[in-house]
């Protein structure tokens, strides 16, 4: 019994004793949430915006992916595409409820282009990237893709979008990639990216 009381208090002591010597460090996480009010879906009388089940589309906001290379410049990437179908519509289009297709109208051609440059937000001094001409921005640039073609400002010079065959959709993804340098980016900002895209639909 004495023994066993013994060792109970070496124990006791000992754990007393590497808490007073231990040392309190602490570390700090930075946390961001990031959101868009959802809009009303953006129709025409003829033809709409939709997903994959018909629903009519509204973009939300994607997720980037952000990583560092060994001079701490950054490549920001898309997590996934914007991925819809523009389809032709007969009767009224209601957010959260199938479409109705026209099955007797036609899509004749589909244009896209940015409506203006896109605004880069997180950057040191309210830097502005350079919207990208080719497909992989390059540094201090950020590029915005649709079907794997570079987008342009303004409808002179518009990117022509792929119609199915039978002229009754078309298919568009849209993607972003950018790059910065070290000295643009404070560490633990948040970034985002925000690029208008118009679509010239004849049906």
């Amino acid at each position: 019994m004495k023994k066993n009381l013994l060792i109970t208090s070496v124990l006791a002591m000992a754990t007393v004793s590497g808490s007073v010597l231990a040392a309190v460090t602490n570390g700090q996480l930075t946390f961001n949430w990031q959101g868009v009010v959802p809009s009303a879906p953006v129709t025409q009388s003829s033809w709409a915006f939709v997903n994959g089940l018909d629903i009519p589309f509204t973009p939300g906001t994607e997720q980037l992916n952000i990583t560092l290379d060994s001079n701490k410049d950054i490549t920001a990437r898309s997590v996934k595409p914007y991925d819809f179908f523009i389809v032709p519509v007969s009767g009224n289009v209601t957010p959260g409820a199938p479409v109705t297709r026209d099955t007797s109208a036609n899509i004749n051609s589909v244009n896209a282009f940015l409506s203006s440059v896109p605004v880069s937000n997180g950057f040191v001094g309210n830097k502005q990237l350079t919207l990208s001409t080719a497909v992989e921005a390059a540094k201090g640039e950020v590029a915005i893709t649709l079907n794997g073609q570079a987008l342009k400002v303004g409808s002179a010079s518009p990117t022509v979008v792929t119609v199915a065959s039978n002229k009754k959709e078309s298919h568009i993804s849209i993607d972003m990639n950018a790059k910065a340098a070290a000295a643009d980016v404070a560490e633990g900002a948040a970034i985002n990216f925000v690029a208008p895209v118009t679509f010239a639909v004849d049906i």
